[in-house]
């Protein structure tokens, strides 16, 4: 009860009031919005909009200083109002995922944040980071949800999004490590669940000493 106490009172200290549903567990949604506060992105690229969880708090971070989040789903996406309210900052994309990164990278519109909280297809998220690599300027960060894979202590976690992307950003020397909220161990001790989250990653981006464009 307790716990529960703490976990309502640091979220709504810390988070704006989010009017829409989501997934995301509120440890996973503060850690997010923390981080687009901190790094400030201009231009975001998040796959995954379902029904504007995480939708919601990038693009009240955004707000702040006049970025722009480009997301897609082709499947769900926010209600009419939520779309209304992020008006110029959000520019949502019925498209796969890959037709969104095929069509910024012809505008020139290159992320320095990326989301990933895409379907349940393994190879997804590491072929479209791939396709974006080689345009990627050093410092761009790149955050995932559903990071943990099923098999360890919480039985919640089943998701196998990650499942391939995991093991590469975890070999290669082009991405660093800054931040990760582990599935299978609590993360903080305010949280009112045994488990406070399903896995979710930072990554900051060293490859390269300069971008690629898509005219190249």
């Amino acid at each position: 009860m307790i716990r529960k106490l703490f976990t309502r009172v640091i979220v709504a200290s810390q988070l704006p009031r989010n009017p829409f549903p989501g997934e995301m567990l509120p440890l996973e949604r503060l850690r997010l919005f923390q981080w687009a506060c901190q790094f400030q992105p201009k231009t975001v690229l998040e796959v995954g909009t379902g029904v504007g969880g995480s939708t919601f708090y990038l693009s009240m971070a955004l707000q702040r200083w006049n970025g722009v989040l480009h997301s897609c789903d082709p499947v769900r996406q926010p209600p009419v109002g939520f779309l209304r309210r992020f008006s110029g900052t959000l520019v949502y994309h019925p498209w796969k995922s890959e037709q969104l990164i095929d069509h910024l990278l012809r505008t020139q519109s290159i992320p320095d944040m990326i989301f990933f909280d895409g379907p349940e297809i393994p190879e997804l998220a590491l072929q479209d980071l791939r396709k974006l690599e080689p345009f990627l300027a050093p410092g761009c960060m790149f955050a995932m949800h559903d990071w943990s894979q099923p098999g360890g202590r919480n039985s919640r976690i089943v998701s196998i999004k990650a499942s391939q992307l995991r093991p590469y950003m975890e070999q290669t020397d082009k991405w660093t490590l800054v931040d990760l909220l582990h599935g299978h161990s609590k993360n903080v001790w305010w949280t009112k669940r045994g488990y406070d989250s399903v896995g979710l990653c930072l990554y900051r981006y060293a490859g390269g000493t300069s971008a690629m464009t898509a005219a190249a």
